[in-house]
């Protein structure tokens, strides 16, 4: 295929382009709109997307007002607060569509981020038809390849849930392009803009668009006449010239975020999540995906979702000498796709994650565009043996699709419309009739509708909102309870209970684990809150909050989530600053609710008042122990001696000393457990004792008993289960299916279930079932149940490429006791063998640290402001100690006592803080500025520079050539 250059008008083009892209949006979003849904899905888009976009807007409008104070790079309003540059540089910054929002008034930012994701899905659209022009193509083939390019599964999720990802498919035909016209001999110019843009709108994506290019430029190289001449390389150095400028010149951008990556939780993760190989249920999927599926799992194994693809793909390697550059690719991809370590190299040297595929959206959507074309010179003779490979092809789909995996509800349509393209392009040989741009165009469209709107789950549209509960949703998660904590007494203050006299002025907020949400689970981000939540959901989070999650083995920290609502612990939550709770209305039963948190506006939880919320009833709970953001504390313990304590030692004491790395000159203090270990027995079923040293678990239903002994002395406490040293061995699939027929033995032990069948048809409907399920996996879960209240520790299995971390300890929350109960129970959620060391803890809330508290209160920082990336407060000391807090560290502060500079130091491992060795009335400031962003702005403005003077001297040279040859 020749990749032309020539000049052509291309009107008419964009025009037809137009009208199909209107008709796609009816066909698949407009589906939506008509039983009025939104476009905006109950996970991402809810808690990242939409909400960065608002805030986004806000501070955009309010920079543009206060230009002099320059943009905000801190947010409290981030978690425990976090760098804004580098947060949003991930998701908008470098987004030229996001700024699309400037166009919408406050009243209708939803429907404007919804309208920009439209946009965004037309220019992929838009982008590809530029491309594809460049091929002798006909105007419908253009279309018709133009609308399964940006119905791809990868478009299809991208559009629906990660949005700005969208922009990658846009950038995708321009690099290929901008590196054709430079092979051709043409300006450079134009592939250094597209490298620049690729980087700034996302450096992640830019990293797979670079090696989808660095491939495509090796394949197109071999195939050049003459590939080693001089004009070759001359033509190759000006590329390379022009790709370094475009890619320094990102450095404004790229150098924040590169100090963030290092740091970021998300980037400190076993390679290939330790995956060797994939699981069977990845294997047997490959297949299918040669059919054409709008899946993304397992492991985003993701191709176009219309199912010509199996013909189209056949029809290519059976004219393999005349496309050379796209079968190689497909071979590329096949190897590539076999093994994680392929994946995770192309996925930054992280997770398997195969998103790299939706690079192969654009040969195989330009492949359609030409099979189609070419159709009505086809025979009969032409179809047997593309029909015979398809039938093998098809063969091995049904085995491993149709009995295997057993997902008939995504086949059969497939099936269907493969079978529907083979009748008609078979018949349309000798009825061109059916042949012709208009039916095809019709199948092609109803196969993306089917596909879209029946073909998988993921995009079930029960996960979106329905029009007008997003925006409640996204900026009153907790209902009306918020404004009335603000505005109203609580009923503490109504009934005379004497206020506290050192409050401190900075409160944050969180809710109970068990809260309900419209995200399974997933908290709201707190952009739009008034007050600061301790939760955050995104992809760039600062790694002192997740190390200080790792310390106390918080069993609910996960990459994206380092913090969540800290499984409920009282003492952690007072420390973090959180004043505020928010629980469903009426209190469910097993809400873990800390102890130190009183109904707000009642005396008992069932007279707390309720307060609307979109999705329930919300009722308030307030604590007076919570800490300052920052205090003088006058004892501290090297990082040494914290890291030997537990994590149970290290939340007792957090009110009690503060951890340091260089304690000289200090006070150092010598700590006292406060922590209570209560002896148990463990009994199985049969009332055997056992050990977790060696729990071989053959049942998912099995329970254990906790026996505590003398349970009744001790009293007064939060309990916990303190696990560590969690060692799992999964079975392997042969097991699993073993264990699947122990479990269910049937009729007289003859029979593997209730029903009426046999043992072998058992076994193999265990094998079907453990395969769907992923297995083996590295997946365990280990519940305990105190009462109402179970909890758990698990590991996050292999598949879930976002959040995999090895997990081996924590700490489980069983609640607040007036006595500890005799017995608890204790599950395994996961066949296979199972060691583990189990310590059950109580920690009292004694009225000793009560006093702690009050006094670190009082010796919080006064006149405490949060200004614009910075804070400034004052505090009055009388000896040596540290400025602790809760600021999560960073490089970017800088801090000055009395207007001296001095060192920022972390504390606890994670926390901002300021050694101070004199005494007296100490005015401190904090400062921040965003790591690398300075230097990176310099040295964008210098690489500007040395490129408008690469233009003129390119300009210059150009007018004097054109005046020698005028002069001949």
């Amino acid at each position: 295929m020749k990749f032309s250059f020539a000049k052509q008008k291309r009107g008419k083009l964009y025009g037809g382009y137009v009208l199909f892209f209107v008709l796609f949006c009816l066909l698949t979003y407009g589906v939506y709109w008509l039983f009025g849904y939104s476009l905006i899905s109950t996970h991402d888009v809810l808690h990242q997307h939409v909400p960065i976009m608002i805030e986004y807007r806000r501070l955009l409008l309010s920079w543009l007002h206060h230009l002099s104070q320059g943009p905000l790079q801190w947010s409290w309003h981030i978690g425990l607060g976090a760098d804004a540059f580098q947060t949003f540089s991930y998701y908008v910054i470098g987004d030229p569509f996001a700024y699309l929002i400037l166009l919408f008034n406050k009243a209708h930012l939803l429907l404007g981020f919804q309208l920009i994701g439209i946009t965004r899905m037309f220019f992929a659209g838009l982008s590809f038809t530029y491309f594809a022009s460049h091929f002798s193509l006909k105007r419908w083939a253009v279309w018709l390849s133009t609308m399964v390019y940006f119905s791809s599964g990868f478009a299809i999720y991208a559009s629906l849930f990660q949005p700005f990802f969208v922009n990658a498919l846009i950038l995708l035909p321009l690099l290929i392009t901008a590196i054709e016209a430079v092979l051709q001999g043409h300006s450079a110019w134009g592939f250094g803009l597209v490298v620049y843009f690729s980087v700034v709108v996302n450096f992640y994506l830019a990293f797979m668009l670079a090696i989808g290019g660095i491939v495509y430029l090796i394949l197109r190289w071999i195939e050049l006449p003459n590939p080693f001449a001089v004009k070759r390389w001359l033509n190759f150095g000006r590329m390379i010239l022009s790709g370094v400028m475009g890619l320094l010149a990102t450095l404004w951008l790229t150098l924040p975020e590169i100090k963030a990556l290092q740091s970021s939780p998300r980037f400190d993760v076993p390679f290939a999540s330790g995956l060797r190989v994939y699981s069977l249920q990845y294997y047997l999927s490959l297949p299918n995906a040669l059919l054409g599926n709008v899946n993304v799992d397992p492991f985003w194994l993701n191709t176009l979702s219309v199912n010509v693809l199996l013909l189209v793909i056949v029809w290519v390697f059976m004219h393999h000498r005349q496309y050379r550059l796209v079968t190689r690719l497909m071979l590329l991809t096949t190897v590539l796709s076999l093994l994680p370590m392929f994946a995770a190299s192309l996925n930054g040297f992280t997770s398997p994650s195969n998103r790299w595929l939706f690079l192969m959206s654009l040969p195989l959507a330009l492949m359609t565009g030409v099979f189609l074309q070419q159709l009505g010179t086809m025979t009969l003779s032409d179809w047997v043996p593309i029909f015979k490979w398809a039938g093998i092809i098809l063969a091995l789909i049904l085995i491993s699709t149709l009995i295997i995996a057993d997902s008939t509800n995504t086949v059969l349509p497939q099936l269907f419309f493969l079978m529907l393209y083979g009748g008609v392009f078979v018949i349309g040989t000798v009825r061109p009739v059916l042949l012709k741009p208009q039916v095809l165009s019709a199948l092609i469209m109803v196969n993306i509708f089917v596909a879209f709107n029946f073909e998988n789950a993921a995009y079930d549209i029960h996960q979106f909102l329905p029009n007008g509960a997003a925006k409640a949703l996204i900026s009153q998660p907790y209902g009306m309870a918020p404004t009335a904590v603000a505005k109203n007494p609580t009923w503490a203050q109504q009934n005379g209970v004497k206020a506290n006299p050192y409050a401190p002025n900075f409160a944050r907020t969180s809710n109970v684990s068990n809260y309900v949400t419209a995200s399974a689970g997933i908290t709201p981000n707190n952009f739009l809150l008034n007050n600061a939540n301790i939760s955050s959901f995104y992809s760039i989070q600062n790694g002192a909050t997740i190390q200080f999650s790792r310390d106390l083995l918080n069993n609910q920290r996960q990459l994206n989530l380092p913090i969540q609502q800290f499984d409920d612990r009282c003492r952690v939550l007072n420390f973090l600053g959180v004043r505020d709770l928010y629980a469903n209305s009426p209190l469910p039963a097993s809400t873990n609710l800390p102890h130190n948190y009183l109904p707000t506006f009642g005396e008992t939880p069932d007279l707390n008042q309720s307060f609307y919320g979109t999705n329930g009833n919300v009722q308030a709970y307030q604590t007076t122990d919570n800490f300052p953001l920052m205090y003088f504390q006058p004892n501290v313990i090297s990082n040494a001696t914290y890291r030997q304590l537990d994590a149970n030692e290290k939340e007792a004491n957090l009110a009690s000393v503060t951890a340091i790395r260089d304690t000289k000159g200090l006070k150092t203090v010598k700590l006292q457990p406060q922590s209570i270990s209560i002896p148990y027995k463990l009994y199985d079923e049969n009332q055997n004792i056992v050990s977790t040293s060696n729990l071989a678990d053959t049942n998912k239903s099995d329970t254990y008993t906790l026996y505590i002994p003398n349970a009744a002395q001790y009293q007064g406490m939060e309990l916990r289960a303190l696990t560590t040293n969690v060692h799992y061995t999964e079975p392997t699939l042969a097991d699993r299916i073993s264990i699947d027929k122990l479990n269910s033995p049937g009729i007289n032990g003859h029979l593997s279930s209730g029903s009426n069948q046999t043992s072998a048809h058992g076994a193999w409907d265990a094998f079907k079932r453990n395969v769907a399920n992923g297995s083996p996996s590295q997946a365990w879960r280990i519940s305990l149940t105190n009462g109402s209240i179970s909890n758990s520790l698990s590991q996050i299995a292999e598949t879930n490429l976002s959040e995999y971390e090895k997990t081996s300890a924590g700490v489980l929350n069983l609640g607040w006791v007036d006595q500890v109960p005799n017995g608890m129970t204790l599950q395994l959620g996961q066949v296979g063998r199972y060691s583990f060391d189990l310590q059950l803890v109580g920690i009292p809330m004694t009225t000793s640290y009560d006093k702690q508290v009050r006094k670190l209160q009082k010796n919080g920082l006064q006149k405490l402001q949060l200004g614009h990336n910075q804070v400034t407060g004052q505090v009055t000391t009388h000896q040596t100690g540290v400025l602790a807090s809760s600021i999560p560290y960073s490089q970017g502060w800088q801090a000055t006592v009395n207007g001296r500079r001095v060192k920022v130091i972390k504390t606890d491992r994670a926390f901002v803080g300021i050694k101070l060795t004199h005494s007296g009335k100490q005015q401190v400031k904090l400062v921040y500025h965003t790591p690398g962003l300075k230097k990176g702005i310099h040295l964008s403005i210098v690489v500007l520079g040395m490129t408008i003077a690469l233009g003129l001297v390119q300009c210059g040279w150009w007018l004097l050539k054109r005046r020698k040859d005028q002069h001949k």
